[in-house]
C-alpha cells in the first residue's frame, strides 16, 4: 500500500532506515519536480549490478528535469549496503524491487518512463515481458549476457551456486577508481550475488520479448568490455515495439570498460549529449 503522494519521502526514508546498512547518497529517493504533487510524467530509474540510483548521474536528472517529470531512483536489494546483503538477494527481490519502483513511479506521474542501465535493464526487460505498462524504456548499456563467452557459459551451467564459489571464489572485489566509486557502488561482495545476476539474465531471455509492445531506446558501445553487444541486437531483434539504436562511441575520459557510458563518476564527457539524445526521444513519444 503507498502512502499519499505528500507522504512519500518520510515514506521511502523509514523503509530504508529499516532495512539497515544502507550508505549515504545510496537509499531509494525522489527528486520532485517541485512541490510533492504528482506531474504528467515521472522518470523512473533502475540502477546494474553493484550499482546505486547513483550510477550515471546526473543524467536522469538531467532528463527528468528537461520534461518536468518527478524522478524516482530504486533500490535494488543488497546494494548500497554491503557485499554479504548483496550475495543474500535472490531474484525474486530484485523483480519485487522494479514492481514497486513501476507503481511508485505511476504513482507520481500520469506516464512513466523507465530509464535502466546494465541489470536495471535485465529486471525492466523481464517486468516488461510480464505484462507491465510504461510509455517508454531506455536501455544503456543493457546486461543480456557477459562479453566474456566463457564466464556467461559457467554461469548458465546447472548448479552454479553450489561449485562456483570453488572456481571463482567465495568473494569477489575489485579496485575502486575513485572515492565516489567506492562510495556508491559495492566493490566486495559474495559470489552468490553474481549466480543471482546470471539467474536475471536467463530469466530475461526466456521470456516472452516478443510481446514487448512499449518504445525503446537501445544505447550501448560496440566495444563494452562487460556486457555483450550482440546479446544486445538479438534482444533488439526479438523487441515488438519500435527501437531507436543509439551507438555510444567511448572516448578517452570514458569508462576504461565501456560499459557505464554517462555520469560524474565513470563517463562525464558522455552525458550531456547522451541526456539531450534521451529528452529528444521521450518529446517525440
Amino acid at each position: 500500500m503507498l502512502p499519499e503522494i505528500n507522504e512519500f519521502d518520510g515514506w521511502l526514508a523509514e523503509r530504508e532506515a529499516a532495512v539497515g546498512g544502507v550508505r549515504e547518497g545510496c537509499a531509494k529517493q525522489i527528486v520532485w519536480a517541485g512541490t510533492p504533487t504528482k506531474t504528467p510524467l515521472c522518470i523512473v530509474y533502475v540502477h546494474g549490478f553493484s550499482a546505486t540510483g547513483a550510477e550515471v548521474r546526473p543524467l536522469p536528472d538531467m532528463v527528468a528535469k528537461a520534461l518536468g517529470a518527478n524522478l524516482y531512483f530504486a533500490r535494488l536489494t543488497g546494494h548500497g549496503q554491503d557485499g554479504a546483503a548483496m550475495g543474500r538477494a535472490r531474484l525474486p527481490d530484485w523483480e519485487r524491487d522494479v514492481v514497486e519502483a513501476l507503481e511508485i513511479g505511476s504513482a507520481l506521474g500520469d506516464d512513466v518512463v523507465v530509464i535502466g542501465c546494465s541489470t536495471g535493464c535485465t529486471l525492466l526487460t523481464s517486468a516488461l515481458a510480464q505484462g507491465a505498462s510504461v510509455k517508454g524504456v531506455v536501455h544503456l548499456s543493457p546486461n543480456y549476457g557477459l562479453r566474456h563467452r566463457l564466464g556467461q557459459m559457467l554461469l548458465d551451467l546447472p548448479g552454479v551456486r553450489r561449485w562456483g564459489p570453488l572456481v571463482a571464489g567465495r568473494e569477489r572485489t575489485f579496485d575502486a577508481v575513485s572515492d565516489a566509486h567506492a562510495a556508491l557502488w559495492t566493490i566486495k561482495y559474495d559470489t552468490q550475488a553474481v549466480f543471482t545476476m546470471g539467474d536475471a539474465v536467463r530469466a530475461c531471455l526466456a521470456g516472452d520479448i516478443e510481446a514487448i509492445q512499449t518504445p525503446a531506446y537501445f544505447a550501448f558501445n560496440e566495444d563494452d568490455q562487460v556486457v555483450s553487444p550482440k546479446r544486445t541486437r538479438a534482444v533488439m531483434t526479438r523487441w515488438a515495439g519500435p527501437v531507436t539504436q543509439d551507438i555510444l562511441v567511448q572516448g578517452p575520459s570514458d569508462d576504461k570498460m565501456g560499459h557505464v557510458m554517462a555520469g560524474d563518476v565513470f563517463s562525464p564527457k558522455q552525458t550531456a549529449p547522451l541526456a539531450d539524445r534521451i529528452i529528444a526521444w521521450v518529446n517525440a513519444l
